[in-house]
């Protein structure tokens, strides 16, 4: 629903923001770079974050890389974000733990029903 919401560019207008002629966001569609969501009638919309993928994909092929190699650096750029992601999770999860196991109040930022409780045995039963 929030891709809906967000998704407002119809081609036109995304190619002019992008700086790039409509049928370059067909054939990036496509070879995969780009996933706009349709309507139910089957328009394409643009969110703003397609309009910031499309300048990143302009800025590495005017630097001389294939598409091939756009299609890798997005992958890697959202597997690294992902990573990240859980990299900030696991080290917020072990700072509650080490506080459960040290008797402090545990601060989170944000309350988080996703997060499984982290359960200890006593060392000492």
């Amino acid at each position: 629903m929030s891709e809906r919401r967000s998704a407002v560019y119809i081609i036109s207008v995304a190619a002019e923001l992008a700086g790039m002629h409509p049928q370059t966001l067909r054939i990036y569609e496509r070879r995969g770079l780009i996933e706009p969501y349709r309507t139910p009638g089957g328009t394409r919309r643009y969110s703003e974050q397609d309009i910031e993928r499309l300048r990143m994909i302009q800025e590495l092929t005017g630097q001389g890389m294939n598409l091939e190699g756009v299609r890798r650096v997005i992958h890697l750029t959202e597997e690294n974000r992902r990573l990240r992601s859980q990299v900030d999770r696991m080290r917020r999860l072990l700072s509650e733990a080490e506080s459960r196991l040290a008797g402090r109040p545990i601060r989170r930022r944000q309350p988080d029903e996703n997060l499984p409780a982290i359960r200890r045995r006593d060392p000492l039963s």
